[in-house]
């Protein structure tokens, strides 16, 4: 498995997160839902779609607002190697359809010169 603690990940959002399997990626979100065993978080992505996120150790604090992801693309979820949470009132304030739209932009652009193979 490729790690994400070396080298590039690609920041993405759910409606281009499958063309990323098995590569590192950044996913930013908002929690919506932790499974009571603390192994699996449900987050909003920027695009507003419901992305699972595996987590590799069971959750030890509450995890709420808004969350950056680093970890593993496989499909329509992400295995979690870390994650960044904010105060509450950065979730509030953050500006997530401008950030998806640069999330979109980053994709659209052919050549992609922030691709990496």
């Amino acid at each position: 498995m490729v790690s994400t603690a070396d080298g590039p990940k690609m920041r993405v959002n759910g409606a281009v997160l499958q063309q990323y399997y098995g590569q590192p990626v950044v996913l930013m979100g908002m929690v919506e839902k932790v499974d009571p065993a603390g192994m699996t978080i449900m987050v909003r992505a920027s695009d507003g779609q419901p992305i699972q996120v595996k987590l590799q150790e069971p959750l030890k604090d509450n995890v709420e607002g808004l969350i950056e992801i680093h970890g593993i693309g496989q499909g329509k979820q992400v295995l979690c190697e870390t994650f960044v949470t904010f105060p509450l009132q950065e979730g509030s304030t953050f500006d997530m359809e401008a950030y998806n739209q640069a999330i979109t932009l980053i994709h659209s652009v052919t050549p992609n010169p922030w691709k990496f193979d």
